[in-house]
């Protein structure tokens, strides 16, 4: 049984999503201990049990220490098969991360899912991310996905729903990403639930605004969402995409009951700004989400971009759970991140 120490680079929730996706894959059975030790509320927190759990039906696997606040955890995985299931976080527990956790699965099975929870909380990409970067590069290396967010669910109350579907389609082609190319638009998505549509509207003006300041012209893209009779969850915020001819950049602002709109746009521009200036292929969220997939893919693939704690961490178990060897270049914080694949299917 492989041991995995939770504790370990940034100890905390990717740890175990990378390690068990990775172990349900390959038929390894893992033991996790100091679970999310490095983060305030140690052991598993609702959204991370409700990831275990899901992921433990698709490879009919086993468990042990799968509780609220466990800081142990044993998976013995079987085998994967086709799934049409229900995730109920129960919580405004991030179903991004959730579906972080049995995406790598998910392609090697046909997967329904449908999960209820937040999409749009605090330290986890939003849901529009997931949907508009990681799925972008993925479907780049052969991936077939498709996700539909029904209904937007904020902090604390979450009531966010999201339908998810895969296709198996293992093995995985490389990618190869190394430069910008020319920039095409920027999109921005600015959403809102429980207030009134100009909340949403007054965000993405300060948001286009603030960019033209930083950037100069560029094409403008606009989506408002509103939902304000929708008082089961109150919250609003601003997805921003720079669109380049070689790849997607994205950032985000969240904003609760009482916070301003103008504050929201700008920071959420600000943020953009920050990874545009970075003149890097992949934004600082991104890089390390594609880690497990480029080791699985046949072929060398080939990235550039910060390299973040998430990043170092996904590489370490990777190479742990796959037996592959990255190849880091770092010049400053920017990194040359390679591996070659091991054309992984099932």
């Amino acid at each position: 049984m492989l041991a995995i120490d939770g504790s370990a680079g940034e100890g905390g929730g990717q740890i175990i999503r990378t390690s068990l996706a990775l172990a349900a894959l390959t038929g390894k059975e893992i033991h996790i201990t100091n679970i999310r030790a490095k983060r305030p509320k140690p052991g598993l927190r609702p959204q991370h049990l409700t990831a275990v759990k899901t992921l433990a039906k698709i490879c009919n696997a086993k468990l042990k220490g799968a509780f609220v606040g466990s800081k142990e955890l044993v998976f013995e995985p079987g085998k994967i098969e086709d799934a049409s299931l229900v995730a109920n976080i129960g919580t405004a527990g991030s179903i991004s991360l959730l579906l972080q956790q049995v995406l790598p699965v998910s392609l090697a099975c046909n997967l329904k899912l449908r999960v209820f929870g937040g999409t749009d909380v605090s330290f986890a990409p939003p849901i529009n991310y997931i949907q508009k970067v990681t799925f972008h590069y993925l479907r780049k290396m052969h991936a077939e996905l498709a996700l539909n967010i029904l209904a937007r669910g904020y902090y604390p109350k979450g009531q966010g729903c999201v339908t998810f579907e895969s296709r198996q389609c293992l093995p995985l082609k490389p990618i190869r990403f190394t430069s910008l190319g020319s920039l095409q638009k920027i999109e921005c998505y600015a959403h809102c639930s429980g207030m009134p549509a100009k909340v949403a509207k007054d965000s993405a003006v300060v948001a286009k605004n603030t960019l033209k300041d930083l950037l100069g012209s560029f094409e403008w893209v606009e989506h408002i969402e509103a939902s304000p009779e929708r008082k089961q969850t109150i919250g609003f915020g601003v997805d921003l995409f720079a669109k380049y001819s070689n790849c997607i950049l994205g950032a985000n602002s969240l904003g609760l009951a009482g916070s301003k709109p103008e504050n929201i746009g700008e920071k959420a521009a600000k943020a953009l700004f920050e990874e545009i200036s970075f003149l890097a292929p992949l934004d600082s969220h991104c890089i390390d989400q594609l880690i497990p997939f480029m080791a699985l893919a046949n072929g060398k693939s080939i990235i550039e971009g910060k390299l973040t704690k998430h990043a170092i961490t996904n590489i370490m178990v990777t190479e742990k759970l796959l037996g592959v060897e990255f190849k880091v270049d770092t010049k400053e914080q920017r990194a040359r991140i390679s591996v070659d694949g091991i054309a992984f299917t099932i």
